[in-house]
């Protein structure tokens, strides 16, 4: 049997910042092992993101940092403990996890990070795989990705005629980077997922 929890839609964000589009996340879970029964009683090791090539491993280092402020926030497991350690297979992960003194690993993985420019752009997708470390089964896995739209400039001509006529509007302030804030976004939506999930059975 798969336990997969779909939550519906997508959603918006600006806050009076640039607009970015959301999906819901996808959590699979295979197979449903006794510790997904309640994550807030155990303890999970955070360990630093993998990252595509060419990004600074720091960077994964820094968002691991980030979903263990967000995790302790939401109070998703009883003791969240930050691991920096890399590694390669996911069983390395667990003993890793195991080894600190935890229940559970929490290994993630930056898929796509894209800054975007001043006209937008910007594209983030994580995933989360939270991992049994008795086991090695997988208890949960997590997906989300963030697209911030491309707000293409007018360059017709009667624009370009127009605006030699008229006061242009100033251009707000870019504020903090917005990839950088989509991995907020992600960290509390996955965090949330967590801390009062739901299955649907899926046969």
């Amino acid at each position: 049997m798969i336990f997969l929890l779909l939550l519906a839609g997508c959603a918006g964000h600006s806050n009076g910042g640039p607009k970015v589009e959301t999906g819901s996340p996808v959590v699979y879970i295979h197979p449903l092992v006794p510790a997904a029964a309640d994550l807030s009683r155990l303890s999970v090791a955070v360990l630093p993101f993998i990252v595509p090539d060419g990004m600074d491993p720091a960077q994964g280092e820094r968002v691991a940092a980030l979903f263990q402020d967000v995790l302790l926030g939401k109070q998703a497991f009883q003791t969240v403990k930050m691991v920096n350690r890399h590694y390669g297979p996911l069983d390395e992960a667990a003993a890793i996890a195991r080894e600190a003194g935890t229940e559970l690993a929490l290994a993630g993985r930056i898929r796509y990070f894209m800054s975007g420019t001043t006209l937008g752009g910007a594209r983030v997708v994580l995933s989360v795989r939270v991992i049994d470390v008795r086991s090695g089964d997988t208890v949960w896995y997590i997906e989300q990705a963030m697209d911030q739209k491309l707000d293409h400039p007018d360059v017709s001509l009667a624009h370009r005629l127009g605006s030699v006529f008229s006061n242009q509007p100033v251009r707000p302030s870019a504020g903090a980077p917005v990839a950088d804030n989509m991995l907020v976004h992600i960290a509390v939506d996955m965090a949330d997922a967590m801390a009062g999930y739901r299955y649907v059975a899926r046969r």
